[in-house]
């Protein structure tokens, strides 16, 4: 009879048991995503572990990145300039009608010496008198018939002038990033220097009318009291 001792069932069935775990383990591992980023090894050699983070992470600057220039390309992009217009030939227009009616206008280059000679002040009547004062009545009411034709136009401008600003008030609610909006801007300063051009040119206006009208009334004042004088110098008395 032999002395063999023969493996019981029992423990075989339980290295299977244990074979087939550690395949499945090892599975586990063979199947997991890898993940890497990169360290310093022990050796200098750069050691690489991944990081499921950090695609997220850059798609994230992308972004940003894509935002920035997209914003820097509206802030440099213009558009909000071209609508101011000289008003030259507008404000020429209104010394053309200041010297339409006959009289003294500023826009005339010769304008102080016809004042002067229109107007010598403290000198006798000359001896037609009675003709020279309706020609010179005559001045002065052209003067400010001139005076009002300029106000006239001026506020016949108004209309001009309010299309003017719609289209600028459209440009400042549309315009795309800061050099849009910049010369936006800009374009109301001009139509605002606009506005003190047409007030200065009233403001002339008014100074030719009123300069013109005094002059007349103070020369005439002038010469009675001159032909007065003159009589009196003469051995007339007063009545």
């Amino acid at each position: 009879m032999s002395n063999r001792i023969l493996p019981r069932r029992g423990g075989a069935r339980r290295g299977k048991r244990l074979l087939q775990s550690a395949l499945v383990g090892l599975l586990y591992v063979v199947g997991a995503a890898p993940a890497y980023a990169q360290f310093g090894g022990t050796c200098g050699c750069p050691v690489i572990v991944n990081d499921p983070q950090i695609y997220a992470r850059q798609q994230e600057q992308l972004r940003e990145e894509s935002l920035t220039a997209e914003l820097l390309q509206q802030n440099t992009t213009g558009g909000g300039a071209g609508a101011w217009q000289s008003d030259l030939p507008f404000l020429n227009s209104l010394a053309g009608a200041m010297g339409q009616g006959g009289g003294i206008c500023y826009a005339n280059g010769n304008a102080v010496q016809q004042f002067n000679a229109d107007f010598p002040g403290m000198t006798p009547p000359p001896a037609n008198a009675a003709a020279r004062a309706r020609e010179l009545a005559a001045v002065t009411l052209g003067t400010l018939a001139g005076a009002l034709a300029v106000g006239q136009q001026q506020a016949a401008h108004f209309n001009y002038e309010n299309g003017q600003l719609s289209a600028l008030e459209s440009k400042n609610q549309n315009a795309q990033g800061a050099l849009q909006a910049i010369q936006t801007t800009n374009e109301i300063l001009l139509a605002e220097a606009q506005q003190l051009q047409l007030m200065r040119q009233l403001l002339i206006t008014l100074i030719n009318a009123e300069g013109v009208y005094n002059g007349h009334r103070l020369n005439m004042e002038a010469q009675a009291a001159a032909q007065s004088g003159e009589f009196l110098s003469s051995g007339g008395t007063e009545p």
